[in-house]
């Protein structure tokens, strides 16, 4: 499953993106946001934003694994660790 993130360059300048989603957790997060019209897209902008100004949300994001997706799928190298194995 593609999600894709298209831009409105007269309103603000956003990226185009696309990426790829668990289904079934997309399925649930779509169904939790339809009451409250809140969309994808405010979920990334705002996570984008605490990611990169709040150390402590980015400590549990690098540090969280989703309990639906497989092992593989999670693995993050930290910066911090590439630098250090070199």
């Amino acid at each position: 499953m593609r999600i894709y993130v298209y831009s409105n360059i007269q309103v603000m300048s956003k990226a185009f993106t696309s990426v790829k989603v668990d289904k079934d957790v997309y399925e649930q997060f779509k169904q939790i946001c339809i009451n409250r019209k809140f969309h994808l897209q405010d979920l990334v902008n705002r996570s984008l934003y605490l990611f990169m100004n709040d150390s402590t949300f980015r400590d549990t994001v690098y540090n969280y694994n989703v309990p639906v997706l497989s092992k593989e799928s999670q693995e993050t190298v930290l910066p911090s660790l590439q630098q250090t194995q070199q």
